[in-house]
């Protein structure tokens, strides 16, 4: 089931529209009033009930020539930080946005390192929601149910997520894993905030090292990437370091870690060895799941 997230951008009228007697709305400028929905949602900062305080997205339209207009959320909406968008004429404009806001906008550098993890690489899109003077309400929801389309935001990126559990000869109740070593992934990169395409630019993969403080459960954010072997997992866990090989995506597409989707994978410490299930994949949107074997 999706998570969705229902944000109301109420827009600040600097500008009235005017009303003629007769009710009908005349061709004034008219400010608009923003719906934001976040569909396939996971524990990322812009996702669960509500926008955490200052998040920014960046809105973009071009018959007007609004092109990444920054809106911040505080106090429980969201509100411009300088440019305030405006309908001018009652013909329909169309309108783009992304998350999180990038003040230089266009073709931005990403890098997911362990350093970069977080909120600040969970890129966000959404693009078709329309408005107008005589309709000033863009709607980035998603309106299938209604027979419309899906102006919602949606992932842009790809998540593998980890659930380490102890079993044949180990406990976790005083000791759990200090933390791993993925390897076989880039994690240099760009993304358009004006598409809300990614794209791969390291020439070469790298390892990234993932902390766990106490915790059995972990996640990475990547840029959809083809990987063609198998992705290599060291976890330390009691001064031991315990190798494993994880299987590749099925789907949607083979060998290829697709924007959206999270991939889980459940790693069962054993006395000896590894066990790594088959990685299943949920929403954001749902994917595989795979086990696997590794020993010391």
């Amino acid at each position: 089931m999706k998570t969705r997230l229902f944000a109301t951008l109420a827009l600040a009228l600097a500008l009235a529209a005017c009303t003629s007697d007769d009710g009908t709305l005349n061709d004034g400028p008219v400010a608009a009033v923003i719906n934001a929905e976040i569909s396939d949602a996971v524990s990322t900062r812009a996702s669960g009930t509500q926008w955490a305080e200052r998040d920014e997205i960046g809105i973009s339209e071009s018959r007007f020539g609004y092109t990444n207009v920054p809106y911040r959320w505080e106090s429980g909406k969201f509100t411009p930080t300088g440019t305030i968008i405006f309908f001018q004429d009652s013909d329909p404009t169309t309108f783009s946005a992304y998350y999180p806001y990038q003040s230089d906008g266009g073709t931005v550098s990403v890098s997911t390192t362990a350093d970069k993890q977080g909120p600040g690489i969970d890129f966000l899109f959404a693009s078709g929601a329309k408005g107008s003077t005589r309709s000033p309400e863009v709607s980035f929801t998603d309106k299938t149910d209604k027979g419309g389309e899906d102006n919602s935001f949606h992932h842009c990126m790809s998540l593998i997520k980890f659930t380490f559990k102890a079993g044949d000869g180990l406990s976790f109740n005083e000791t759990e894993p200090a933390g791993y070593t993925l390897e076989g992934l880039k994690h240099e990169g760009t993304f358009d905030t004006a598409t809300g395409t990614t794209a791969v630019t390291a020439a070469a993969e790298s390892p990234i090292t993932m902390q766990l403080g106490g915790a059995t459960t972990s996640q990475v954010i990547i840029l959809p990437q083809e990987v063609n072997s198998s992705l290599n997992l060291k976890v330390s866990y009691n001064g031991q370091s315990y190798n494993a090989q994880l299987k590749l995506p099925a789907t949607p597409t083979a060998n290829f870690y697709t924007a959206g989707y999270a991939y889980t994978y459940n790693i069962t410490l054993n006395n000896k060895d590894i066990e790594v299930s088959d990685p299943t994949i949920n929403p954001w949107e749902s994917g595989d799941s795979n086990d696997a074997s590794a020993e010391l």
